[in-house]
C-alpha cells in the first residue's frame, strides 16, 4: 500500500485545525460558561456561609436578650404596674379636680343667671303694677277726682314753713314773677281761683298765676315759684311704690 504522505499531513493539519476550531468556537465558551458558574457558585457557598455565621451570631445575641429580658421582667412589670396605678390616681383626681371646678363656675352661673331673671321679673312685675294704676286713675279722672286733688294740693302748700312763704312773698314784689301752676288736667275757673285766693292768702295780693296743663302728670298739681317747686300728684306715690315693691320683691325673692 502506498501511503500519500502530502494527503496525510494535510488530514493531520486539517484535523489539528479543526480541533483548534473546536476549541475555540464551541468548548472555550462552554469551559468560561461552567468557570463563571462555579466562580458564583463558590461565591454563593461563601456568602451563605458569612450569614449562616452573622444567623449564628444574631441567634446568640437574641437568646442572650431574652434570658436578660425574662430575668427582669418580674421587676419591670411590677414598676410598670406601680406606674399605671399612680398615672391612674393622678388622673382621676385631676378629672375630679375639674369636675367640682366646673361645678362651682356652674352653680355660680346658674345663681348669677337666676339672681338676674328675678330681679328683672320683680321690676317687670313693680312697672307693670305702675302702669295699670296710672292707666286706672287717668280714666278715673273726673271733676270729684279734680277736687280731691286739689284738696290734697292745698293741703301740702300748707305745710310750707313760714320762712319759706315769706321768701316767696318777697320775691313776687321784688320781680313781679307768675306761679307756674302745672296740672295733668285743665283746670276749671272756679278751681282757679280757688288756687288764686290760697296763693294771695299765703304770698300776698301782688301774686299771679299762670294755669298750664301736662298730660304727662298723674292726677296732681305742680307750683314752681322763686326757684322753688311745690308738687302733688299720683306719679310720685306710684313711682315711690314701684320701687318699693321691686325692693321688697327681690328681697324676698333672694331670702
Amino acid at each position: 500500500m502506498v501511503i500519500d504522505w502530502f494527503t496525510l499531513c494535510a488530514q493531520i493539519i486539517n484535523f489539528l485545525i479543526l480541533v483548534w476550531l473546536l476549541k475555540k468556537v464551541l468548548y472555550q465558551p462552554v469551559l468560561n460558561v461552567m468557570a463563571a458558574r462555579e466562580a458564583k457558585i463558590a461565591a454563593r457557598l461563601r456568602d451563605a456561609e458569612e450569614k449562616a455565621a452573622l444567623a449564628e451570631q444574631e441567634r446568640e445575641k437574641f437568646l442572650d436578650l431574652q434570658q436578660r429580658l425574662q430575668s427582669s421582667a418580674a421587676a419591670e412589670m411590677q414598676r410598670a404596674t406601680k406606674e399605671a396605678d399612680q398615672f391612674r390616681d393622678e388622673l382621676i383626681d385631676s378629672v375630679r379636680r375639674e369636675i367640682e371646678q366646673n361645678r362651682s363656675q356652674w352653680l355660680a352661673a346658674l345663681a348669677r343667671e337666676k339672681e338676674s331673671f328675678l330681679k328683672e321679673t320683680s321690676l317687670s312685675m313693680a312697672r307693670g303694677f305702675h302702669k295699670l294704676a296710672r292707666n286706672t286713675l287717668r280714666d278715673l279722672a273726673g271733676d270729684d277726682l279734680e277736687k280731691r286733688v286739689l284738696t290734697v294740693f292745698l293741703s301740702e302748700l300748707g305745710k310750707l314753713s313760714p320762712q319759706d312763704n315769706e321768701q316767696i312773698s318777697r320775691h313776687i314784689a321784688a320781680t313781679g314773677d307768675q306761679a307756674i301752676v302745672t296740672s295733668a288736667f285743665a283746670l276749671s275757673a272756679a278751681l282757679q281761683e280757688e288756687i288764686d285766693r290760697r296763693l294771695a292768702f299765703l304770698w300776698g295780693e301782688h301774686q299771679r298765676s299762670l294755669f298750664v296743663v301736662d298730660e304727662s302728670l298723674l292726677a296732681g298739681i305742680h307750683i314752681e315759684i322763686a326757684g322753688k317747686k311745690i308738687q302733688w300728684d299720683a306719679g310720685c306715690y306710684l313711682a315711690r311704690f314701684e320701687k318699693e315693691l321691686a325692693a321688697n320683691l327681690e328681697r324676698e325673692t333672694f331670702t
